[in-house]
C-alpha cells in the first residue's frame, strides 16, 4: 500500500472515480481540483466514507501556473514523501481558441504544462520506488504537434487541440523514463463517457468507473516498464511522434524553457 497518493483532477468524472478507488488502497490521498474547499466538502466525506486515507484537499486552477507551484509547497508541507503521482486533470479543446492567464493555449497549459510543472516541482519528494501516471488519451496518436506553434496560433482546432496536448503529456512520459529515478508512464483510460468526452465526441463510451480503474492500475501495478504507454491495462505503442528521441528532446528544451520562470532550481 503506498503511504501518500497525489492526484489532481479529482473533482469528476475519471478523477473523482479513481479518488474513491485510491482512498481504499493509500494511507493518505491528497486530491486536487479548481473549486473552493466549501465547494468540495462532498468529495471528502465521500472518499472518508469510501476508505480509510486520511483525506486532504488542494485547491488549484490550472489556467495559472502560480497556482501549481502554490500546491506542489502545501504537498510538501503535508508530507515528505509522494509515492503516486496521478496527473489527471484536464479539459477538452474550448471551441474557439483561449488563452490561460499566462497566455499559452489554455488546453496545452491545463493538461500538459500545468502536469509537467507538477511533476518536476515534487520529484524531490518522489522515491526511487515511486511512480508518475500521467493520463493520456488515445486521440494522441492522430496528432502531430508543431514545436514552432505549440500554442496552437494557427489553425486552431478543439479535438486537435486536445490530442495535441495529450501527444506532449505521453512524450514527456518516455523521454523522461530515462531520466527520472522513480518510474513514469502514461495511460489512455479507455473511451469514457464523461463531460470531456462529450464536449468534443458525440459518442457513448464507457463509465467512469472503468476509466478509472485502468488508471488506478497503471499507479499500482508493479510490473510496467518504465515509461510505457498503456492502452487500458495493454502496454502499446504511442504516436510516431512521441517515439522520435529527437522531437523528445525538443519537446523537453522548448517546454523547459517555457515553465523556466516556474521552475526556478527545480528545472
Amino acid at each position: 500500500m503506498p503511504d501518500t497518493v497525489v492526484l489532481t483532477g479529482a473533482t469528476s468524472g475519471i478523477g473523482a472515480a479513481a479518488a474513491r478507488l485510491l482512498a481504499g488502497s493509500a494511507r493518505r490521498l491528497l486530491v486536487h481540483g479548481p473549486e473552493p474547499d466549501e465547494a468540495a466538502r462532498p468529495l471528502r466525506e465521500a472518499l472518508r466514507s469510501a476508505g480509510g486515507a486520511e483525506i486532504g484537499y488542494l485547491r488549484a486552477d490550472f489556467d495559472r501556473l502560480d497556482d501549481v507551484v502554490a500546491i506542489a509547497g502545501e504537498i510538501a508541507a503535508r508530507t515528505e514523501r509522494v509515492d503516486v503521482l496521478v496527473n489527471n486533470a484536464g479539459r477538452p479543446g474550448a471551441p474557439e481558441r483561449t488563452t490561460s492567464h499566462d497566455g499559452h493555449e489554455s488546453t496545452l497549459q491545463t493538461n500538459y504544462l500545468a502536469a509537467v510543472l507538477l511533476t518536476e516541482l515534487l520529484l524531490p519528494l518522489i522515491p526511487d520506488s515511486g511512480r508518475v501516471v500521467h493520463v493520456s488519451s488515445a486521440t494522441h496518436l492522430s496528432a502531430t504537434l508543431d514545436l514552432d506553434d505549440l500554442d496552437f496560433a494557427d489553425g486552431y482546432e478543439p479535438t486537435a487541440a486536445y490530442a495535441r496536448s495529450k501527444l506532449a503529456l505521453t512524450a514527456h512520459a518516455v523521454r523522461q523514463a530515462g531520466y527520472y529515478r522513480p518510474r513514469i508512464v502514461s495511460v489512455h483510460p479507455g473511451v469514457v463517457g464523461t463531460a470531456l468526452l462529450h464536449a468534443m465526441f458525440a459518442v457513448p463510451g464507457g463509465s467512469a468507473a472503468e476509466g478509472a480503474a485502468n488508471v488506478v492500475d497503471a499507479a499500482l501495478r508493479a510490473d510496467l516498464p518504465d515509461g510505457a504507454y498503456l492502452d487500458e491495462r495493454r502496454i502499446a505503442q504511442p504516436a510516431g511522434q512521441v517515439r522520435d528521441p529527437v522531437f523528445r528532446e525538443s519537446l523537453h528544451r522548448r517546454t523547459t524553457t517555457l515553465l523556466g520562470p516556474w521552475l526556478g532550481d527545480a528545472g
